[in-house]
């Protein structure tokens, strides 16, 4: 995708935020948004996000593993699509949660909920059990223990429900459904209004049409003109890992003219921590606000949780100035990669030069050359006459041992 905003013009149009400040990353993520479209995380930036639900061991192996280039259990279809199946899931439960719903309907739901959550299985296999990607006979594994790069069941468990969060542009704007495109909603439509004009119940037409309403208005809208995200941490989130894609993925970054920056900094494990500790911001702020809201009517437990609110603000200030840097990296990784492909145009016209300079001073060469064939042309087309005559003195010989008219000997042969 391309940015279609106006930040998309600063970038040279390749769909890439430039660098910005602190106080730009804190009002998108005040706004749960972020201007134009926005292509999903890469698998790898999506693992090291998902690392932040592991524990400190696990992390360490998860960016130990990326570091040195072993292989990652991915699925199919991407994290992205992994994260819309999950939303649809908890969608659709919490509707059949309603105690109205109609049983035509409920039974409809049902059904498309037991074939996503399939789907969620088969993807969660992919990743715990990993065949031919993680360890997994006895030698194999101990010899990962060994390296210090195996990862446990657990931490697999743990992986998989960090994916199931993995940040990604308008994951509710856009339902599961619509993913399949407007056919897939329309049949599901079809499927509701027929059990409904079978059970003669108009209030299970009315509930589909209420249901699928939203999905449907959604698929016929076109393309979003911002990507919006749940609430400011995945958007913080989302933003880390953009950056790194951007940094990981620029050519300049893996070129020997940053490989001292390289051992200076490991950014998987920079992105790894930043997403713990946004995953362990969001989770104490979850059980204060869970507090305040079942014991804020004593004033001085409310003053408390107030008071810890305002101890863990710096704490979000200071994770927004990592990301801030960090897409400061990336704007200088890019300008150094326009640089170096100048630099690389130069050096192919220097040496334009110079094979310019050769031929030129080559050109006295080249007109001894020519003399040398003009007397060579002169050699052998006096070489092709004398052959002439040979071949005609040859032929004559020829001639003379075997004679064309068979000559008649007389009957007595005698020297005079």
């Amino acid at each position: 995708m391309v940015d279609k905003g106006s930040e998309g013009q600063g970038s040279r149009g390749s769909g890439r935020m430039p660098a910005r400040s602190s106080e730009q990353i804190r009002e998108w993520c005040d706004r749960s948004a972020l201007p134009g479209e926005r292509r999903e995380l890469s698998d790898t930036a999506a693992l090291l996000v998902a690392a932040g639900y592991l524990t400190p061991g696990g992390r360490a192996i998860v960016v130990r593993r990326i570091s040195t280039g072993r292989p990652m259990p991915t699925v199919p279809a991407g994290f992205g699509d992994l994260r819309r199946l999950q939303r649809a899931i908890v969608q659709l439960e919490h509707q059949l949660s309603n105690p109205v719903v109609p049983s035509v309907v409920g039974a409809v739901m049902r059904n498309r909920l037991n074939g996503l959550q399939r789907r969620r299985d088969d993807a969660r296999k992919h990743i715990v059990t990993a065949k031919g990607v993680l360890a997994s006979g006895t030698r194999a594994i101990r010899r990962e223990r060994r390296e210090n790069i195996y990862l446990e069941i657990e931490e697999r468990e743990r992986l998989f429900s960090g994916l199931l969060c993995t940040p990604t542009p308008n994951v509710n704007s856009s339902g599961y459904v619509r993913r399949a495109g407007t056919a897939a909603i329309d049949r599901i439509a079809g499927v509701v209004g027929q059990v409904a004009a079978k059970s003669g119940n108009p209030q299970a037409g009315q509930w589909a049409d209420q249901l699928l309403t939203t999905s449907r208005d959604a698929a016929q809208a076109g393309a979003p003109r911002s990507a919006t995200f749940v609430d400011g941490y995945e958007t913080l989130l989302f933003i880390a890992g953009h950056y790194y894609d951007r940094i990981v993925g620029n050519p300049a970054w893996r070129s020997d003219h940053f490989e001292v920056q390289r051992t200076q900094v490991n950014l998987h494990a920079e992105l790894a921590e930043i997403a713990a500790d946004v995953t362990g911001l969001r989770a104490v702020r979850i059980d204060l606000d869970r507090a305040k809201r079942n014991g804020g009517f004593d004033r001085t437990f409310a003053a408390q949780i107030d008071q810890r609110e305002t101890t863990l603000r710096p704490v979000w200030s200071e994770l927004i100035d990592r990301v801030q840097a960090l897409g400061e990296v990336a704007h200088v990784v890019e300008s150094a990669a326009v640089e170096l492909q100048v630099l690389a145009e130069y050096n192919k016209a220097m040496t334009l030069d110079d094979r310019i300079d050769a031929l030129i001073a080559r050109s006295g060469d080249r007109e001894i050359s020519v003399g040398n064939t003009m007397r060579l042309t002169e050699q052998v087309r006096s070489g092709e006459e004398q052959l002439r005559i040979y071949r005609d003195v040859l032929q004559g010989n020829i001639a003379r041992i075997s004679p064309a008219v068979p000559r008649e000997l007389p009957a007595r042969y005698e020297p005079s």
